[in-house]
């Protein structure tokens, strides 16, 4: 008898073991079957343009699954796109407050509601959000651009070169370009309070930054221009034809005026065009007062340095009249 005990006694075991084995896998399919249920719920409400309740289906089952969470961060991608940031924030926020969560999702989840913020110009809180991620070098790259973007709308032209310059270490030519049109804001705030060295400082480092950047000639003519060095005036001026022939136009009225200060409009003063500006007559003639943007194709009666549209820089060029016909 006591043979058969000891005969039983691994069977009996091995039963235990896979009874709570099955009692476990159908807790676990009950349990996947309702939040399925509960997806289900979810989807159908979005189908049917019920946003409100989808938000409050879906967003209950990141405290059930942890599973989950990747899948919420998209959904709260998804409403920023759509505009619906207070839905996002809401997601993002709940995401957040799991005790239970990774390090890695809880920094990708604070790094979404910096999004959300800024997209709903809620400035303050993005930034504190984003400079926290910064310090803690976390998403460097990604914080890095949502405040030079955030600075730029705020018009903190130091503050966006400072993060910027952090970003050109890995970026290319177009990072350059935005920097060096930073300077020139701060060039161009200089001039207007008649602070010229300040001003010819500022172009100069946009210069040193990106040495195709038409707007700091452009600024440095102006400078010298009202401080009456109307050589060094042309100079600048003449310039812009070298880097970017289609602005050229652009210029043409202010080196005709500063020759005229220098030499009283003499007819033989055709060698102001020679020096680089000659040749771009004919392109004058054939431009219209209108202007478009390369990237986005906002339309203006005048020449931006940033399209109003699309927010990029020196994107806007004139149109010549063979183009627009």
């Amino acid at each position: 008898m006591y043979g058969l005990f000891w005969l039983l006694l691994p069977l009996a075991a091995a039963s235990g073991w896979w009874a709570a084995r099955y009692s476990d896998h159908r807790r676990k399919s009950v349990s996947r079957a309702r939040l399925n249920s509960a997806y289900g719920q979810g989807i159908n409400y979005l189908l049917n343009e019920e946003p409100d309740k989808a938000t409050d289906v879906l967003v209950k089952l990141v405290e059930v699954d942890p599973e989950t969470v990747e899948l919420h961060l998209a959904l709260g991608s998804l409403f920023r796109r759509r505009g619906e940031v207070d839905r996002a924030i809401r997601v993002h926020r709940n995401i957040i407050a799991r005790t239970r969560l990774s390090k890695a999702l809880r920094d990708q989840a604070r790094l979404e509601l910096g999004r959300d913020f800024l997209k709903a110009g809620l400035f303050d809180r993005a930034e504190q959000l984003l400079q926290e991620l910064l310090q803690q070098r976390v998403h460097v790259p990604e914080a890095s651009r949502h405040l030079v973007e955030l600075y730029q709308q705020e018009k903190e032209w130091r503050k966006a070169i400072q993060i910027a310059e952090r970003v050109t270490e890995n970026a290319g030519e177009d990072w350059q370009n935005r920097i060096a049109h930073y300077y020139c804001e701060l060039g161009d705030l200089a001039l207007e309070q008649r602070n010229y060295d300040a001003a010819v400082h500022q172009a100069e480092r946009a210069l040193d930054t990106h040495a195709g950047c038409v707007r700091a000639n452009v600024l440095l003519g102006t400078v010298f221009q009202h401080q009456g060095e109307f050589a060094a005036a042309i100079d600048a001026y003449q310039a812009v034809a070298s880097q970017n022939s289609s602005l050229a136009a652009e210029v043409l009225t202010d080196i005709q005026h500063c020759r005229y200060q220098i030499d009283g409009m003499q007819k033989d003063s055709d060698d102001v065009f020679e020096a680089g500006v000659a040749g771009t007559v004919e392109h004058v003639n054939g431009v219209s007062a209108g202007y478009r943007c390369d990237a986005c194709g906002f339309a203006a009666s005048k020449l931006f340095w940033q399209c109003p549209g699309c927010q990029r820089w020196s994107s806007i060029k004139p149109i010549s009249l063979s183009h627009a016909e």
